[in-house]
């Protein structure tokens, strides 16, 4: 057969185009050697056969390969999106694009403090920092992406990342898995997880599930103990020191969430939100109506997203696609359009883009300068403190191929417990409404009977449409032909599920390394990841599933799967620990103010401090504790 004829056969013409005419074609001529690369074999295996049916029966390999190229061809391309009820700018009429920060070409020769990384971590310091008027270099390896580079792009976006993400390392920049060997982000994104390489890290592309910590995650180790095969810590601080960092986040960063209720509640504080919830949606009434039923407490997750105009940015337009996209309207909350620019607007802050920190030169235990690549020109930037705040990854593989810290760092890398479950609803519900969450509860963290802290369940967010095309066939839809294509013209508002992030108990081995043999393209060693799963953390994901399928059972959802999938490395987006804080220099890397133990003027700002990762989502904890880091290192005299 034809290959027109068989992408036509799984997605057939009809009052719409076909599969070939709606996208396919073109994705195997713009995407020819992502797609072909791997698919270009299987395709020519498949055209040999005699019927879409007797590919499937007999070569499921190549069956396979057709059905994915055609999905992403048809449904990842914008032309079919309405068709299918998704909407790119939700309630808005049109994109806003911000301004583009200004940057400098060449950085001076000298400054107080040279951070290293403007995500959720640097982004916060350098904003403290400078704004204590202290001279500031903030160096970010991305260059400045615009909004609408970061979203509508289904393939390469960090959401789904099928091919070398925009907002990736880009090619030249390897790591290395045990057991796997040298994987490169443009064959294998996911070794990164959905860590995003932006102006703003992370916080440019989040949804915003803006959490705090509650105080039993500061002292995980005494109340549940360390179990064999685990390198489990309490935090050498408190909830109550982090309470006032968070409150300065949750107002200056700007989370809107309910003033009061069963969320609010577990939380000591000392005022509400600073804005009001995002609305009510259909999931919500839902969910919550069923958490009543089952006697559990909930209410509508906080966001660091405007619900209401804020601070010169405009109300979430509700869009389809939020988690893992730049906003339409700018309205979600990161470090690029809050601290970044306050602290560049004090003038004391330059902004380098496009630069990579390769080194930090040092000697007698202090910091001399930063060793810096941009453009192809490498230069030496000396200055009185560093700060390391690029990721739980690269900040260890930093301070490793530089010489500096103890044997700590780079161990204790962890994540989260993801469990992630999707069924049919009896009654189609609201579909692609944004932000991607809506109601959540606390009723299994930190309660008596869960597993080793269990934590937060929430709603799902709507598939993008070429990640719904695939999850027909799992859920019992038809998976092909005529009939899939009705299915997601018509069924979508019935795809719901539920998700959890629990704790992840630490596992002694898995750690990052700087590799003794592998090199990025600057020459610089690449991070090695050896990673395990604790039996531990399994008995936490088995938990939280068993209380999602609870939950969506009472709102009267079927057919439940568990889409849970097997991580490559704990080095996503939520990686953590590397470089923890702790009293004792034989079990923690840095101090409880983030100084890295043997160095006198280095310090880490970034999740790579956090002992544990909650039960939540760490990034406000994440910003708190850079917060109170920046805040420590401008009183110490470093």
């Amino acid at each position: 057969m034809r290959l027109q004829d068989l992408v036509d056969a799984i997605i057939p013409p009809d009052d719409r185009p076909g599969g070939w005419e709606g996208g396919v074609r073109e994705l195997l001529t713009r995407e020819a050697e992502n797609v072909l690369g791997w698919a270009g074999p299987l395709l020519d295996r498949a055209t040999r056969a005699e019927s879409v049916g007797a590919l499937e029966r007999d070569d499921p390999e190549a069956f396979a390969a057709l059905v994915r190229v055609c999905f992403e061809g048809y449904y990842a391309n914008s032309r079919s999106w309405d068709m299918v009820g998704f909407r790119p700018l939700g309630d808005a009429s049109a994109s806003i694009e911000p301004a583009p920060l200004p940057v400098v070409a060449s950085p001076r020769d000298f400054y107080d403090v040279v951070v290293v990384g403007a995500g959720a971590g640097g982004g916060v310091a350098a904003c403290v920092l400078a704004e204590a008027g202290l001279r500031v270099l903030l160096v970010e390896r991305a260059r400045r992406h615009t909004g609408a580079e970061l979203r509508d792009d289904h393939l390469h976006g960090k959401r789904s990342q099928r091919y070398d993400p925009v907002a990736g390392p880009g090619p030249g920049h390897p790591r290395v898995l045990d057991g796997v060997g040298v994987v490169d982000v443009v064959t294998d994104p996911w070794a990164w997880g959905l860590n995003a390489m932006a102006l703003g890290g992370g916080t440019r592309v989040w949804q915003g599930m803006a959490w705090r910590f509650l105080p039993e995650d500061f002292e995980m180790a005494t109340r549940y103990g360390v179990p064999a095969g685990s390198c489990l810590a309490d935090w050498p601080i408190g909830y109550e020191d982090l309470a006032p960092f968070y409150d300065r986040v949750e107002w200056e960063i700007g989370v809107a969430g309910a003033s009061s209720g069963p969320l609010t509640d577990r939380f000591a504080r000392a005022r509400g939100y600073p804005m009001p919830p995002l609305r009510d949606d259909a999931i919500r009434v839902a969910f919550g109506a069923a958490a009543d039923r089952l006697g559990w407490g909930w209410g509508p997750v906080p966001f660091a997203v405007n619900s209401v105009p804020r601070d010169g940015r405009a109300a979430c337009a509700h869009c389809s696609q939020c988690v893992g996209h730049a906003c339409v309207v700018d309205a979600k909350n990161g470090t690029q359009n809050t601290v970044i620019p306050r602290a560049l607007a004090t003038g004391n802050c330059d902004l380098l883009v496009s630069a990579q920190v390769v080194g930090i030169s040092h000697a007698g235990g202090r910091a001399r300068s930063v060793r810096v690549i941009a453009g192809g020109v490498e230069r030496e930037v000396r200055c009185d403190r560093v700060v390391v705040s690029a990721g739980a990854v690269e900040t260890p593989r930093l301070l490793l191929a530089s010489g500096l810290g103890n044997d700590v760092v780079g161990t204790n890398l962890h994540s989260h417990s993801f469990s992630i479950l999707y069924g049919t609803a009896r009654e189609g519900l609201e579909h692609f409404e944004g932000p991607g969450h809506s109601v959540a509860t606390l009723d299994f963290v930190h309660r008596d009977g869960e597993a080793w802290g269990g934590g937060v369940l929430f709603d799902a967010p709507s598939l993008l449409p070429v990640a719904a095309a695939d999850a027909a066939g799992r859920l019992g839809h038809p998976a092909w032909g005529a009939a899939h294509k009705q299915w997601m013209r018509t069924g979508l508002p019935q795809l719901v599920g539920g998700m959890g992030i629990g704790q992840e108990i630490p596992a002694a081995r898995t750690r990052v390394s700087a590799d003794p043999a592998v090199v990025d393209v600057h020459g610089m060693p690449v991070a090695r990841i050896a990673s395990e799963v604790h039996p531990a953390t399994l008995e936490v994901r088995a938990y939280m599933a068993s209380r999602l399928a609870r939950w969506l059972a009472e709102a009267g959802v079927e057919g439940v799967v568990d889409f849970t999938t097997a991580r490559p490395a704990a080095a996503g987006e939520h990686s953590a620990g590397t470089c923890r804080m702790g009293e004792d220099p034989a079990t923690s890397a840095c101090d409880r103010d983030g100084l890295l133990h043997g160095a006198s003027n280095v310090f880490v700002a970034d999740g790579s401090l956090l002992p544990t990762n909650g039960g939540v989502n760490p990034c406000v904890t994440i910003m708190a504790n850079a917060w109170r880091v920046a805040e420590a290192l401008t009183r110490s005299g470093a």
